[in-house]
């Protein structure tokens, strides 16, 4: 066997394993329209039960259920809908980070929006 064929070959399985490497890359995680309605409802629930206030005279208070149905109602959630979410959340810390980051940007925009 010549140098010339051993180095080809090389090259070729360098190839094919950068070509299979390629296809294990991590997948982008994105939102779906019940990962958008819980942000929103999220988001709503932090400020309407104070923990972040939207004007400094509104204090902590925590929300019955029936302030809480209606949230929900308003995003378009069930109570079994969100328990689903908060178990995909906990498996997916990716998603998990996009919802806040979705959760924070509603909360600023309604902020902005009431000054």
């Amino acid at each position: 066997m010549k140098f010339g064929d051993t180095f080809r070959r090389s090259f070729f399985c360098f190839v094919f394993c950068c070509a299979l490497l390629g296809c294990n890359e991590k997948k982008t995680v994105l939102l779906d329209k019940d990962d958008i309605h819980f942000a929103g409802f999220y988001s709503d629930y932090l400020l309407e039960s104070g923990v972040v206030p939207a004007n400094e005279n509104l204090a902590l208070s925590a929300l019955g259920s029936s302030n809480i149905n209606m949230l929900l109602a308003r995003h378009g959630l069930t109570r079994e809908l969100l328990s689903r979410k908060v178990v995909a959340y906990k498996n997916n810390p990716e998603r998990w980070r996009l919802v806040l980051v979705r959760v924070r940007t509603n909360i600023l925009n309604k902020s902005d929006a009431g000054q």
